[in-house]
C-alpha cells in the first residue's frame, strides 16, 4: 500500500512487526474503508469538508479519484488539514461512524499526525508527500499509473 510506503520512506513508522505497526497497518486499511464505506452523517460531513478544501485540484475530481482508486496523497493531506481545525467536540461525533470499522478517534489522530510527519520529514529532505506518494502508487503491484 502506498501510503505505508511513503510513511516508511520518510522513517516515521515504528519498526516491523511491533504492536503499534501493526496498529498503525490496521488504522491505514481500516480508515480508508472508513471514508470509502461508512453512512454515518458525521464522517461524511468530514469527508466532504476536507475535500471540499483540496488544494491544487478540484474537489469533484479528487472525490472521484479518491472513490476509485483508494487513498491519494491530496486526500490524506486534506484529511490531516480538516483533522487539525476540528474541534473536540466534532471529532467525538466521529465516534459512532469510527466504531463501526473498530477504529477509534486516538487511532486516527496518531494516523494523521503521522502523515504531517512525514511531509516535515520529507520536506526537510527536499522532497514532496505528493511525488514520493506517487512513486510508491506506481511501483505497487498492478498500478496502472
Amino acid at each position: 500500500m502506498a501510503v505505508l510506503a511513503m510513511l516508511q520512506d520518510a522513517n516515521v513508522l515504528p519498526p516491523k512487526d511491533t504492536p503499534d505497526a501493526n496498529r498503525i497497518i490496521k488504522s491505514v486499511i481500516q480508515f480508508q474503508s472508513v471514508f470509502l464505506k461508512s453512512d454515518d452523517a458525521a464522517v461524511l460531513t468530514f469527508l466532504n469538508r476536507a475535500i471540499a478544501e483540496c488544494t491544487g485540484r478540484c474537489a469533484t475530481e479528487a472525490a472521484s479519484q479518491f472513490h476509485s482508486t483508494g487513498w491519494t496523497s491530496e486526500v490524506l493531506e486534506a484529511l490531516r488539514e480538516q483533522w487539525v481545525t476540528t474541534t473536540i467536540d466534532q471529532r467525538t461525533q466521529l465516534t459512532p461512524g469510527f466504531r463501526q470499522f473498530n477504529v477509534s478517534i486516538d487511532d486516527f489522530d496518531s494516523f494523521m499526525e503521522l502523515v504531517a510527519r512525514a511531509r516535515t520529514v520529507l520536506e526537510q529532505r527536499g522532497q514532496n508527500l505528493h511525488q514520493v506518494f506517487a512513486q510508491r502508487r506506481r511501483e505497487m503491484p498492478g498500478s496502472t499509473q
